[in-house]
């Protein structure tokens, strides 16, 4: 093996990082992508459009109590105020 310097090292170590770094960046977009898909079919089989935007909590909260909806009235709903309420 021949004798290598600090600087041939710290190359060499650079170089690996950054293939590290690739790998793993495409194996998250890979991931995700993967996950879009799984989401997309299960979003599908629940009868729910692909152009469905989710709304903020707030503000679906908020639609329920208009619509006549009275958390304090469902059991779970309870549980989960009695919970916050702590």
């Amino acid at each position: 093996m021949e004798k290598k310097t600090l600087e041939d090292i710290v190359q060499r170590l650079d170089r690996l990082e950054k293939i590290i770094a690739e790998e793993a960046l495409k194996n998250n977009k890979q991931d995700a992508h993967l996950a879009k898909e799984a989401l997309d079919r299960i979003f599908e089989e629940m009868g729910i459009p692909p152009d469905f935007e989710l709304k903020p909590l707030k503000e679906v909260r908020k639609s329920m109590v208009e619509s006549g909806i009275r958390p304090e009235d469902n059991e779970f709903s309870r549980a989960i105020i009695a919970e916050r309420e702590k």
